[in-house]
């Protein structure tokens, strides 16, 4: 409640009582000043009806809350001069309207204070005094005087028993307002708070809704939390900070401030501790001194704060890491900055859900990239090595049997057989690439028949000594895992055909528990697999590389077993859809 009001509330409870005095004055000026002095009586009452239109105007300011001023430093005085017209009017030393003198020094008790009320008082005693005087000059009688004097003290006492009850409830409802005032500002800055909080968080989440760096993100997190920190309280000095995320070995530092560079090159298990407590329950953690926690103490950064707070980087069932503030400052947080790090972290862990993926889709960029520059290199060399080759043969051979049709026209003649058996051998091999570059009748009718006429090509062109064991499939294999099958059965075919001087090649297709099998075996000289895989990456093939991804891509597993001198199995197991 405030001043205004207050003064409001006075001014309500005046016109009350004007009411009051206004309402008894009319009954005893109809029965007594009726019965005693007949002819004063419509003065009396003309005088109350303008008292009663004057309170009506009051009432109605009051109501509004719009009490000007002058209307409020002017009611005393017309309080006054009512009381002294209502006193002349009934000219007599002892009137039964002499109560109405207690109006203006009530009233202006009220509405200021004890000493204006007591100068009212004193103005209305006059009136009175002047008015007995008036209508009996001597005064005859000590008991006249005693009764006006009586009477004018009377009037005194009243006004300053009312302007200190008045003093009274002032400064009770000021205490009111006061403390009231104390509250509201208190909510005030809790909704200031929240607001900068939600701000906060708004921001964090335009940030990160604007980047898809990884680092920015983490970074982005720290800085906005501890804005939002700064908002709830003003922490002495500055706290340290980091982001632990999962990596191969624990958790490392992704991000951090105020930790030095040995902090930074940190790995803990994330098993024991505040941070042990944090990923096991998956809620928000604040703790007092670190000195008892064995993972963070490790940290030369943590070991001289006496508060800490860590809160999950989660989503669902999904562990990222945590985010770690610690103060040198006791009690340094409090349940307001646990919702705050936990929204910034919510809103964080979507960020970097979408930085994964946006860095996922870079490398799967990337993978393509690298696996369409292997398929062309590999199509060079193919082409290189077979069609080129027959092209350029056949036309050195066109050139010598120009010159022999002019010295040996019969030789001509059988040259001109192996030109031909020549070409048809160079037309095959260019319709086997073509055939394993798209193999339209995979998509036409399925994998069976297109590892067959597979086959057939390699052996009319190579000769190769290839045994097939393929079982019915059906519609069981989906066309992308019929696709990954025949790809991984062409390239190691072509595998053993090239590097494994191979005597017999088996080729076998079914269906075993829900799996499907693939299996390409050779007995050809065979390798050691992980030498051979590390010298292949450093010299930049891809090959066994692309096999293993090609089985990833249909949630298969693709498994490569070889000894020198004991040939090849390359096994590709892929689960059925459909199928538990």
């Amino acid at each position: 409640m405030d001043r205004e009001q207050i003064h409001l509330d006075l001014d309500g409870m005046i016109c009350i009582t004007r009411w009051l005095f206004l309402s008894v004055a009319l009954l005893v000026a109809l029965v007594n000043i009726q019965a005693t002095h007949p002819e004063n009586l419509p003065v009396i009452v003309y005088l109350i009806m303008g008292g009663v239109a004057y309170n009506l105007l009051a009432t109605l300011f009051t109501y509004l809350k719009m009490f000007p001023d002058y209307v409020i430093a002017g009611s005393t005085i017309l309080d006054i001069l009512l009381a002294w017209g209502l006193l002349f009017a009934s000219r007599t030393g002892d009137s039964a309207l002499f109560f109405f003198c207690f109006l203006p020094a009530i009233s202006a008790a009220i509405r200021f204070d004890v000493g204006w009320g007591l100068l009212a008082a004193t103005a209305a005693a006059v009136g009175y005094v002047l008015s007995a005087l008036s209508a009996d000059p001597t005064l005859r009688g000590n008991v006249a005087i005693f009764t006006v004097g009586g009477r004018a003290l009377g009037i005194l006492a009243a006004a300053t028993v009312a302007g200190l009850l008045a003093d009274r409830v002032k400064h009770s409802e000021r205490g009111t307002a006061s403390a009231t005032w104390r509250m509201e500002q208190t909510e005030l800055r809790r909704l200031r708070a929240a607001s900068e909080r939600a701000k906060a968080i708004y921001e964090l989440a335009g940030t990160l809704s604007a980047t898809l760096s990884y680092q920015r993100v983490l970074d982005s997190v720290l800085e906005i939390s501890t804005i939002g920190f700064k908002e709830l309280s003003s922490l002495a000095s500055r706290p340290a900070s980091m982001v632990l995320l999962f990596g191969d070995n624990g958790l490392y530092v992704a991000a951090s401030r105020n930790l030095s560079h040995g902090d930074e090159d940190r790995i803990i298990p994330g098993e024991a501790g505040i941070v042990g407590q944090t990923l096991s329950t998956a809620e928000p953690v604040i703790v007092g001194n670190l000195a008892d926690d064995p993972e963070l103490y490790q940290f030369a950064a943590f070991r001289r704060c006496r508060s800490a707070i860590c809160v999950p980087l989660r989503a669902g069932f999904e562990n990222y890491g945590v985010v770690v503030f610690a103060s040198p400052e006791s009690n340094a947080y409090t349940k307001e900055h646990q919702e705050v790090l936990t929204a910034i972290c919510n809103q964080a862990v979507v960020a970097i859900q979408n930085a994964q993926l946006y860095q996922s889709l870079r490398d799967e960029r990337d993978r393509i990239i690298e696996v369409e520059e292997e398929a062309r290199k590999k199509l060079a060399r193919d082409l290189h090595d077979g069609p080129t080759q027959s092209i350029a043969a056949i036309a050195m051979r066109l050139n010598f049997t120009r010159l022999l049709l002019d010295k040996e026209p019969a030789s001509a003649k059988e040259e001109l057989q192996k030109l031909e058996a020549l070409a048809r051998r160079t037309t095959k091999e260019i319709r086997t690439m073509l055939f394993t570059l798209r193999p339209v009748v995979l998509e036409t009718h399925g994998l069976k028949v297109a590892v067959e006429q597979l086959v057939q090509k390699l052996q009319e062109t190579e000769d190769l000594p290839v045994q097939l064991e393929i079982e019915d499939l059906g519609d069981r294999l989906d066309v992308n895992g019929q696709a990954v099958a025949f790809f991984i059965t062409e390239e190691a075919i072509n595998n053993a055909k090239k590097h494994a001087n191979a005597n017999n090649i088996w080729v076998r297709m079914y269906i075993r528990g829900g799996y499907f099998v693939t299996e390409v075996e050779d007995d050809g000289k065979g390798f050691l697999v992980d030498v051979e895989s590390e010298a292949a990456a450093q010299r930049g093939s891809l090959g066994l590389i692309n096999l293993r991804e090609r089985a990833e891509l249909v949630e298969g597993q693709l498994t490569i077993e070889s000894q020198p001198g004991r040939g090849t199995k390359i096994r590709l197991v892929v689960p059925l859809k459909g199928v538990s």
